[in-house]
């Protein structure tokens, strides 16, 4: 669900299919609590910005994204086995099926849930005016 919806804002705000190596930064962004309640509230905020002010989130961030690795790996797998992700060249683009925008009334999600979803939509729509997958990476502190 995460890195579908992730990939649908990204492809949405840049006009093309999201670089896979991007797929990597979600996990360590949005499931670590406090990145992602220190996340902008919009996009007008740029990354490097952003990443400027909270230095802090460089501290375990590395360490994060090779602990949240394999899942990711997973999760990738299993989005395209199922038509949620398709592969495009070396891109992911939005495969035949569609994750719901918003989760349904009659489903019990918390709060922390629905934050995740919303936030990995965001971390599309703003690391796709980030800058290159290199330039993102490298702001990250991180190699691809």
């Amino acid at each position: 669900m995460l890195l579908s919806r992730m990939v649908a804002d990204y492809s949405r705000t840049a006009g093309r299919p999201m670089p896979i190596a991007l797929a990597f930064l979600l996990a360590p962004i949005v499931l670590h609590r406090r990145t992602r309640e220190a996340l902008p509230k919009s996009t007008i905020t740029g990354v490097l910005p952003w990443l400027q002010e909270h230095k802090d989130v460089h501290v375990t961030f590395a360490g994060r994204m090779r602990a949240t690795r394999a899942v990711t790996q997973e999760a990738l797998m299993f989005a395209m086995a199922h038509a949620y992700l398709a592969i495009d060249g070396a891109a992911l683009a939005v495969g035949r099926r569609r994750v719901p925008a918003s989760y349904s009334k009659d489903i019990n999600h918390t709060d922390e849930t629905r934050q995740c979803v919303d936030r990995a939509a965001f971390v599309g729509r703003w690391l796709a005016s980030a800058g290159t997958d290199h330039t993102i990476f490298a702001a990250w502190g991180v190699a691809p």
